[in-house]
């Protein structure tokens, strides 16, 4: 009897125990090879090949080339094919969303039996480990876990005890020195940094600022070391773990531990991961814990599509795949099933000037299609004018709302496709932000306006306590509660009643010079409407308390007041103003499907439309010069690579400044680009014809 009949026997299988496990169950049939054969009907001989593979192996899965069908169908064949048990398969992925939905294609695939166990998110699946072991944490059983806002709170606490925060409840406006904390012990965490090993880095990092005279934020670094001890401690003495402690503390373990990493690494017998280009270290070395041993990793994804940087994801790993694992083979999905040959060409082009990349060349059987419009406009206004006649006469051609999407490299572009779109009656929302007047600068200084305009109504209130503390002048909860007694005594407005309450001698002075200044202002008749919002903006110090700001979103926030006095040029009054915003604000939800789409390029990655505007692509914009220059490029590939059908790039002469063309529209091959729309060039659109594809790469 083979010793893999023994049903208490839960093997470690090194390459030779595989091979002998593998013949043992093929007798077995708990799963019909035709599950795999079915769901290989539908994929390309290359899909097909990768997912067999019986080692570690890379897929690069270029944009639109089934990456999630070829994913699913190697966990079928382990399954199937190999006699995997589905609870010896390991299958990680970025969002609940995408597990979900890989489950539910594995389950179809098998006819309705289970997919793996262990299916989920990174963090999902640290935390069952973490539950099953919490002493490498140093926590206890039935251990809570945080969410964002109970960390924040904890943090919040830590700084207050520690000296680091003010007494006031409310963060300054743009500052958020709470925030800027967080991020910081989160980033610690996903570099598996514990408090003391975050204490060394700092002091290094230190250390080599000041040798090499660069720049640093060195009193908020050693601020972050101490509240990131302070904090771990209120966590272990509340038996809780964040978001960061499900990863960081059970991949220390198995570095740290090669018992522990045995125990683990022995219960799955294939590891699966998603979007590979996308993890950071301490999702990469979680990985490479479980398959450093038997080598039987499969990894999709693409460094071609690598822009979160930003948020702490590190292109090297994928790059490095066949070093960490040197069995590993390569192969490369390169049949787009999404776009047109000419969307595709341009694509291409654009990303083969990043001489570090991995490498492939995207095909496409569906033809050429329509080459890329390339339009420049005079300036922004123009150029939204321009483009939202172009959606409604595709529209009145029977082109639906929701084919069509205006992609954009930064969030403050949005405002003048809102403005545009909501003149022409075309219905529209924006994809994971808020609308232009929504947010929380554009309100803040419309709420100023509003105080100059009438300070002594009682309608000027709400705009009142959105703005007294910011920045900061004393106006907490206690001395609102008695400015309001004062006004509903004397029935006179919160800004009236300033003259009059009874408040803290500093608070006081404070509120008055607040007042004054807002009456300076509003008492100059000569002022343009956008010089009003400008000299508000300034006389309170609301300008200058973003400038000094070490928050993320600070430079998004400057430009979009600036925008802001941009729109203030075109009223003549401050309620034509306040009116238009009024009713600019009431849009249509994200859940109604018919209507246009409007995100930042990072938003749009993993979506496709059969029409694609891609405004301002400019030097300074795209690529950003803020940014890697590489990870532009890859941002630009992206987006590109959401079009099916068409696609319009443009740019203007005049964007707040001269304005360049981006040097990535250049890059774009003559033969599939025209300048100017398609239904004005003098000649017949390109019929679609069979493009035959590359010779196939082998392994």
């Amino acid at each position: 009897m083979s010793k893999f009949s023994d049903p208490d026997f839960v093997p470690f299988l090194d390459d030779d125990d595989y091979a002998e496990y593998a013949a043992s169950m093929r007798d077995v049939d708990p799963v019909s090879t035709a599950s795999f054969d079915s769901i290989a009907s539908g994929l390309t001989q290359k899909q097909v090949e990768a997912a067999a593979h019986q080692g570690a192996i890379l897929v690069l899965a270029g944009a639109g080339t089934g990456k999630t069908s070829t994913l699913t169908a190697a966990v079928v064949h382990r399954i199937t094919n190999d006699r995997i048990p589905a609870s010896r398969i390991l299958a990680v992925t970025f969002t609940n969303k995408a597990a979900n939905e890989m489950a539910t294609r594995i389950r179809d695939a098998l006819g309705g039996q289970p997919a793996p166990s262990w299916l989920g998110t990174y963090h999902g699946l640290a935390a069952r480990q973490l539950r099953e072991t919490p002493e490498v944490a140093d926590l206890r059983h039935n251990f809570d876990i945080l969410d964002a806002d109970d960390s924040r709170r904890i943090i919040k606490r830590a700084m207050k005890a520690l000296n680091l925060a003010s007494d006031d409840d409310e963060p300054k406006a743009g500052r958020d020195p709470l925030k800027l904390m967080c991020n910081r012990i989160s980033q610690f965490k996903d570099n598996l940094m514990t408090p003391k090993g975050a204490l060394a880095w700092v002091n290094k990092r230190i250390a080599d600022a000041e040798r090499d005279r660069e720049q640093i934020d060195a009193a908020g670094l050693r601020a972050a070391v101490r509240v990131y001890a302070d904090y771990q401690q209120r966590l272990r003495e509340t038996n809780g773990a964040d978001f960061g402690d499900l990863l960081m503390w059970p991949t220390l373990a198995m570095r740290g531990n090669e018992e522990y990493r045995d125990h683990w690494a022995s219960k799955f017998d294939w590891i699966h991961a998603d979007e590979y280009q996308d993890v950071n270290f301490a999702q990469y070395t979680w990985l490479k814990s479980f398959a450093e041993d038997h080598q039987r990793i499969f990894v999709v994804g693409d460094d071609d599509q690598a822009i979160y940087s930003w948020r702490g994801s590190d292109i090297s790993f994928i790059r490095r795949f066949s070093k960490d694992f040197p069995s590993a083979v390569q192969v490369r999905l390169e049949e787009n099933f999404r776009s047109t040959g000419h969307i595709l060409d341009a694509a291409n082009a654009v990303i083969a000037q990043d001489k570090k990349r991995l490498g492939k060349t995207l095909f496409t059987r569906k033809g050429d299609g329509e080459r890329i419009e390339v339009l420049t406009y005079r300036d922004a206004q123009a150029e939204a004018t321009g483009i939202v006649a172009e959606i409604v006469e595709r529209h009145a051609k029977g082109v639906r709302y929701e084919h069509m999407a205006i992609l954009y490299r930064n969030n403050f572009l949005s405002r003048g496709f809102e403005e545009a779109l909501m003149r022409a009656r075309v219905p529209y929302c924006l994809i994971g932000d808020v609308g232009f007047y929504a947010r929380s600068e554009i309100k803040d200084a419309l709420a100023l306006l509003r105080l100059a305009t009438t300070p002594d109504e009682r309608q000027s209130d709400e705009a009142f306590r959105r703005v007294i503390n910011e920045p900061r002048r004393g106006f907490g909860a206690k001395a609102l509660e008695l400015l309001d007694a004062e006004a509903s005594f004397f029935n006179v407005s919160l800004f009236k009643a300033l003259d009059t309450v009874a408040l803290p001698p500093k608070t006081k002075a404070a509120g008055v010079e607040f007042a004054r200044q807002i009456r300076a202002v509003a008492n100059e008749p000569s002022h343009t409407l956008a010089d009003q919002i400008s000299l508000l903006l300034d006389a309170t110090g609301y300008r200058a308390m973003l400038r000094d700001s070490k928050a993320e979103t600070t430079e998004d926030k400057l430009k979009n007041l600036q925008e802001l006095l941009e729109i203030a040029g075109g009223f003549h009054t401050a309620r034509e103003l306040l009116d238009h915003v009024a009713l600019a604000t009431n849009r249509p939800d994200e859940d109604d499907t018919r209507v246009v789409r409007l995100m930042t390029l990072h938003k749009a990655k993993g979506l496709e439309f059969p029409h694609v505007f891609l405004p301002a692509w400019e030097a300074g914009t795209i690529p950003s010069e803020y940014s890697d220059r590489d990870e532009e490029r890859r941002l630009a590939y992206v987006a590109l690579t959401r079009g099916m059908s068409r696609v319009t790039i443009s740019h203007c002469g005049f964007r707040r400044g001269a304005a360049v063309p981006s040097a990535f529209i250049d890059d774009i091959p003559d033969d599939n680009r025209v300048f100017g729309w398609l239904r004005d060039q003098n000649r017949a659109r390109p019929q679609p014809s069979p493009r035959a594809p590359p010779a196939f790469r082998s392994f």
